[in-house]
């Protein structure tokens, strides 16, 4: 199992993260929980699900590509907080 850096400047549980996505050609944003808060529909994703999962411990900047069900999204952070 790997270990992930908790920082300010990285995606943890807790954090708000606004992203790019490449594919869609829009910007959404989505909270990342514990898996017991999950509310996908309103933007709160768990940090077990295939996009919760791959945006922990990026940063502002790093493009994160996301193996989903539906396929491989490409998805740039925008900002962190």
């Amino acid at each position: 199992m790997s270990t992930i850096e908790v920082t300010a400047s990285t995606v943890h549980v807790g954090s708000t993260v606004c992203v790019n996505d490449a594919g869609a050609g829009r910007e959404l944003t989505y909270t990342i929980v514990a898996p017991h808060d999950a509310q996908p529909r309103q933007g709160k994703l768990s940090a077990a699900s295939p996009i919760g999962g791959a945006l922990l411990g990026h940063r502002v900047g790093d493009q994160v590509d996301v193996h989903t069900p539906r396929g491989v999204r490409r998805l740039i952070i925008a900002t962190i907080a």
